[in-house]
């Protein structure tokens, strides 16, 4: 998502900030310290692995670490949507929230939902998993796309 941003924009001074999130905090671990094995990346473009990549040296041979100006756009945090309180503040313009939902009952499924509809901006938009769906909860969101939701603008 940091790349497209920086793509988009030509440049790692962007008006966006990412907000990375998980329960498990080993996840995150991993995540914000943004090194690869070369197999994880072999897929992606010399030019984009140059733009936003540092080759590994010594003992990190083999591996790729994402630049600092990259990292530096985003943020992680623990998230327990189960929680009463969420460190997660909006306005949210796009919130991905993929194959995380069908983990839950769709009565708390909706009251997940009911949370994040009042974090998005006006023409926020949801992203789930393709096996997500959201038709219960049509008061607060609906369907833009295959997996793409759309706050219903009540929905505050």
């Amino acid at each position: 998502i940091a790349m497209t941003v920086v793509e988009t924009f030509n440049s790692f001074n962007t008006p966006v900030s990412i907000v990375a999130s998980d329960l498990d905090t080993s996840v995150l671990a991993v995540a914000e310290k943004g090194s690869y094995p070369h197999d994880r990346v072999d897929k992606i473009s010399p030019e984009r692995m140059s733009r936003f990549f540092l080759r590994g040296t010594g003992v990190q041979e083999g591996s790729y670490t994402v630049k600092p100006e990259l990292r530096r756009m985003i943020s992680f945090q623990r998230l327990n949507l189960l929680e009463p309180n969420w460190s997660v503040r909006g306005p949210l313009d796009v919130l991905f929230c993929r194959n995380v939902m069908i983990y839950f009952d769709k009565p708390t499924q909706y009251k997940i939902l009911a949370r994040f509809a009042p974090l998005m901006s006006d023409n926020g938009l949801l992203f789930a998993g393709h096996s997500e769906s959201f038709n219960h909860a049509s008061k607060l969101f609906r369907l833009r796309g295959k997996t793409i939701y759309e706050r219903v603008p009540a929905a505050r």
